[in-house]
């Protein structure tokens, strides 16, 4: 296989996952419904980034109340962390947070916001669509 097959296929299997993921989340937010659940708690933590040479990064992961059936709530720890100014910027003055979950299966709860829905699919497909709008350049320009 020479190299330029190699990033042909690399770029083609990470645009499928990236696809095949956004179709995922799509399909989710379909059927999921919104609420605000109330923050009852937020563990701040750092991430290694296992290289000598930067930092570790800082990490806000929120614990949630949902409603549940009969008046009763339900805490659920989002698996989703964020740092820095991004985790105040999903946490409103009423200390509540916009949140999806799926009522076939209640205990997957996302935070409603775009960057965190949609930042995997499209960070996968970015270089098979780069590559795609070189390779195509390249081609009718000769």
């Amino acid at each position: 296989m020479t190299g330029f097959q190699v990033v042909v296929t690399a770029s083609s299997v990470l645009f499928v996952g990236g696809c095949l993921r956004a179709v995922q989340t799509f399909l989710f937010v379909r059927r999921a419904i919104r609420v605000r659940a109330k923050v009852v708690g937020a563990v701040d933590a750092t991430v290694d980034n296992h290289d000598a040479s930067s930092q570790s990064a800082g990490v806000t992961r929120y614990v949630v109340e949902l409603p549940g059936a009969g008046g009763r709530t339900r805490r659920i720890a989002l698996a989703v962390a964020f740092g820095g100014a991004m985790a105040d910027r999903l946490v409103g003055d009423d200390q509540t947070i916009r949140v999806l979950y799926d009522p076939r299966a209640p205990d997957v709860v996302r935070i409603d916001a775009p960057w965190t829905l949609y930042f995997l699919p499209a960070f996968l497909c970015a270089p098979g669509l780069l590559f795609f709008a070189l390779s195509a350049y390249v081609w009718l320009g000769t």
